[in-house]
């Protein structure tokens, strides 16, 4: 199943702004599996108006909530628990920042090159 990265404005639109903020301030950076019908941690954490319309808008989908906090990234700490084994949810979510950045920092470990974003035309 693929991710779809949420932003901010939609996911303000979807819940309102207060909805939003308590979302992303609770799992910012992280991935999570939006159910159809309103049940779990998610429906305990923005209440259950929320939560319906968090489900009419992305029900049944696996996405990405924005990070709101700012702060160094920590790259250098971010590689050694990933040479130590641990998991990229894992260290988004003890460290404060993306899954998505985990990975990309995971992949440069590995060695295997960002794929090119743009072709140039001449």
């Amino acid at each position: 199943m693929s991710e779809v990265w949420v932003s901010h404005d939609e996911l303000a639109e979807a819940v309102g702004e207060t909805g939003a903020v308590i979302l992303c301030a609770a799992c910012g950076g992280r991935s999570l599996f939006i159910p159809k019908k309103p049940c779990g941690y998610l429906l305990e954490l923005l209440g259950s108006q929320r939560m319906g319309y968090l489900c009419a808008v992305f029900g049944g989908m696996q996405v990405v909530v924005p990070n709101l906090r700012r702060g160094e990234p920590f790259k250098d700490r971010i590689l050694s628990r990933l040479e130590a084994g641990e998991k990229p949810d894992a260290i988004a979510q003890a460290l404060g920042v993306t899954t998505r950045y985990v990975r990309r920092l995971k992949k440069q470990l590995r060695g295997i090159p960002e794929p090119q974003r743009q072709y140039r035309l001449l």
